[in-house]
């Protein structure tokens, strides 16, 4: 098999591409996710001012030393600016206690902070499904997780959102989830979010990240491609449902946080 951009057969499998995009050298999937976010490289992740962000991370619960590793250990991997602020996973861990969630569903990791933050934060008897894509930055967050001693909380399957949604929509019984966390593939929040809420149970959360986009929501016209019209999409739709009360945080690039009546 060779990349269908360039031809070259050093290809790997890129999960968070439409099918039709998914095998490609790691060149062209880099220069992929440049030309549809050109500043992702060039300015952090955060939508909020370092000194801001900064001081935030002062006045709150020092993150554990286990999660601040793993933040630091991703740093010299490509789109490291993916993974979440630690401000957001601690918030998130937060909520996972105060909402005393025992059966979560994270829809997409990078780094495997998040994933580090929400199963630490469950009981002993809790369980984490989670889903992405295979390679070394996941052997890394697997290496974590183990030093954690959360590893038997996980469920962590390869392959897309989406396609585990389908399977948990058709598992004999269904079981509901007390708290879902949106973090995948931006064009599909939408599709993401319209079965995640049929899981998730009636007083439980659901949690997006990356909803300001670094503000290009703020002009979507301006920035006409998939990922800024996922995230606005799915933004409105979440705000006009009436089955759900929604908050937006600037923690990190946007944290939207809503409870299901």
């Amino acid at each position: 098999m060779k990349c269908p951009n360039c031809q070259s057969t050093r290809i790997r499998k890129h999960g968070f591409y439409r099918d039709k995009q998914r095998y490609q050298c790691k060149d062209c999937a880099r220069q992929f996710v440049q030309t549809h976010n050109p500043y992702l490289h060039d300015r952090p992740s955060t939508g909020v001012e370092d000194n801001i962000d900064r001081y935030l991370t002062a006045i709150s619960t020092p993150a554990p030393d286990l999660l601040l590793q793993l933040q630091q250990a991703m740093v010299e991997y490509p789109l490291a600016q993916m993974q979440p602020t630690l401000a957001q996973a601690q918030l998130i861990a937060l909520l996972v206690r105060s909402s005393q969630a025992r059966r979560v569903l994270e829809l997409g990791i990078f780094s495997g902070c998040a994933t580090l933050a929400i199963s630490s934060a469950l009981p002993p008897d809790g369980q984490l499904v989670s889903c992405g894509v295979a390679g070394r930055h996941l052997d890394v967050a697997r290496d974590y997780w183990e030093r954690g001693a959360v590893t038997s909380k996980i469920d962590f399957q390869i392959g897309s959102g989406l396609e585990l949604l389908d399977r948990l929509a058709t598992s004999t019984p269904i079981e509901s989830f007390d708290l879902i966390t949106i973090s995948g593939l931006k064009y599909q929040y939408p599709s993401y979010y319209h079965r995640a809420i049929e899981l998730l149970r009636p007083q439980g959360l659901l949690i997006a990240t990356d909803v300001l986009w670094q503000g290009r929501v703020l002009n979507p016209t301006t920035y006409d491609d998939e990922f800024t019209r996922g995230i606005e999409l799915f933004n409105r739709e979440l705000v006009a449902d009436p089955r759900v009360n929604v908050s937006v945080l600037p923690i990190g690039d946007g944290l939207s946080i809503a409870i299901k009546l």
